[in-house]
């Protein structure tokens, strides 16, 4: 444990804590407005925070090889909570997502992200796709994330099913699949990125106005483009030093979902571009020493374990700022570890325990013995 990568701890906590902040500046308005309490959501944000340093120390101290023999069932687990949530859910904002138990509330894609990685770190490890081929290396696993995937888009959630794909993919790439074998893959994703954007038409209206917003400049600002064209002011507003902590206006019900969805627009108001090129910056760093750990993992299923994980949030960070800014359709995607939430936040805290647990049993020369990163080019 004392030789892990103490980056991949202090990294997260410190978003963490920006998040607690932040996501108590950008929601007492609302609490106010809903609750007639302004620390409603910081309080539950504390208690999640709090909850998910003790999933992320649990996670360090994981036996790998025991998490390597129970991935199976992980996964069918995750697949069984998807196949609840979308026929028993609870429906918020026309999806059904969450399972309510009472005092909590969970979001089985969450843990079916987590789960997953961990499954296909599993399979791989076994099963050699640049060895085995196209029929035998490469589309067993992609059926069963098929499968996974399909639940979450039954929800309906195309971007947490494309985000999943791409993850993925990315795995089987690291495992030494052929670019051309993923190709096939990544056509077929997109039919049904396609067939889905088709049978909703808010998903619809939100790829509609990103493509106007981005090669034509058009943003109805009173309609569908309502919540970019807050996000933007908010961003604009900020200067290089921002309106302050707590000084923000757009979270004065201007902007929707400005603790969850939007939290960093309201960061970059508050806090300037000082403050919200910091945030990059942690989220940058984390993603180095994620792949760090990766490129110096001990063994195979470590190495993708650690390379799907570092991927997913990486992903997550780029689609939310992305939204924030323009440079996406809009989507229900958290920014890691800072929007409000909580079964984002216990599933990225465990992620990086088990990232902290895998850079515990690397060498300090295997990423230049091992050359993770080379590839063998066949003729």
């Amino acid at each position: 444990m004392n030789r892990g990568d103490r980056l991949l701890m202090w990294l997260p906590l410190a978003l963490t804590a920006i998040g607690v902040v932040m996501v108590y500046s950008s929601s007492s308005i609302l609490g106010i407005t809903r609750y007639d309490d302004a620390n409603y959501y910081l309080s539950k944000q504390v208690f999640r925070a709090v909850l998910g340093v003790i999933v992320m120390v649990a996670a360090a101290r994981v036996d790998l090889r025991r998490l390597e023999s129970l991935a199976p069932y992980l996964m069918v687990g995750a697949a069984v909570m998807l196949a609840i949530v979308v026929t028993v859910g609870k429906v918020s904002h026309g999806a059904a997502r969450w399972l309510s138990f009472g005092f909590l509330t969970l979001q089985p894609t969450d843990l079916a992200r987590l789960a997953m990685v961990v499954f296909l770190a599993w399979w791989l490890t076994r099963r050699d796709p640049a060895e085995l081929g196209f029929v035998r290396g490469v589309l067993p696993p992609l059926g069963m994330l098929g499968v996974v995937a399909g639940l979450i888009l039954l929800q309906p959630n195309l971007s947490s099913t494309a985000l999943l794909g791409v993850t993925g993919l990315a795995m089987l790439y690291l495992a030494g699949a052929r670019i051309r074998h993923l190709l096939i893959p990544v056509a077929a994703g997109g039919a049904v990125a396609a067939l889905a954007l088709m049978t909703h038409p808010y998903m619809m209206g939100r790829v509609k106005t990103f493509v106007l917003f981005l090669f034509g400049g058009e943003l109805d600002g009173h309609g569908s483009g309502w919540q970019l064209d807050q996000s933007l002011i908010a961003i604009g507003s900020g200067g290089w030093f921002g309106r302050g902590i707590g000084g923000g206006l757009q979270k004065y019900l201007f902007l929707p979902e400005a603790h969850t969805d939007f939290i960093y627009s309201i960061m970059a108001e508050e806090t300037g571009f000082l403050g919200s090129t910091l945030l990059l910056g942690l989220l940058a760093a984390l993603a180095w020493r994620g792949l760090r750990a990766t490129a110096r993992a001990e063994d195979r299923f470590a190495y993708l374990l650690a390379g799907g994980l570092t991927i997913q949030i990486a992903l997550y960070a780029i689609a939310n700022l992305a939204v924030a800014t323009g440079l996406a359709p809009t989507t229900g995607l958290p920014l890691p570890f800072v929007s409000y939430g909580g079964s984002a936040l216990l599933a990225n805290m465990a992620a990086v325990g088990l990232l902290y647990r895998v850079s515990a049993g690397n060498a300090a020369d295997e990423a230049i013995t091992r050359q993770r990163w080379s590839r063998e080019v066949t003729a």
